[in-house]
């Protein structure tokens, strides 16, 4: 049997498909109706081995980071847009509004653009200085 994404589109329409259809490969039971995905099922592959990487690291930064190859502060990064990812699935099934970044995960934000070289040192600072107001 072969994994499948279940971020696939329609071909028709570009809306997401979901599970109408669940059997039994042992006694051939299908059950059929609508199935509502959870927040973890509907994450893009590369999320799902960041967060595999977590896991298997027991939660520790440090050890991830030879794990993926990335620096301390871009794994931050990560850790908490997936954090935001995961709350907007929350805030859909409870009605709860993620809580917006604190200025340290900006300032994680702006040094991992600074190490990538998408900005300078001075472009970092006065970001970093300007989010802290």
């Amino acid at each position: 049997m072969s994994n499948i994404d279940s971020n696939i589109l329609c071909p028709a329409c570009n809306g997401f498909l979901s599970p109408t259809v669940l059997s039994c490969g042992h006694c051939n039971i299908r059950v059929e109706g609508p199935f509502q995905l959870n927040e973890f099922a509907t994450l893009p592959p590369e999320d799902l081995h960041f967060l595999r990487i977590f896991i298997q690291c027991e939660g520790r930064v440090r050890d991830m980071e030879p794990a993926l190859g990335l620096s301390y502060p871009t794994i931050r990064n990560r850790l908490t847009q997936l954090k935001n990812k995961l709350a907007v699935g929350l805030e859909s099934e409870v009605g709860e509004k993620p809580k917006p970044a604190s200025s340290a995960n900006a300032t994680e934000e702006v040094l991992s653009r600074l190490e990538k070289g998408e900005i300078t040192f001075d472009q970092a600072m006065k970001q970093i200085k300007k989010g802290s107001k």
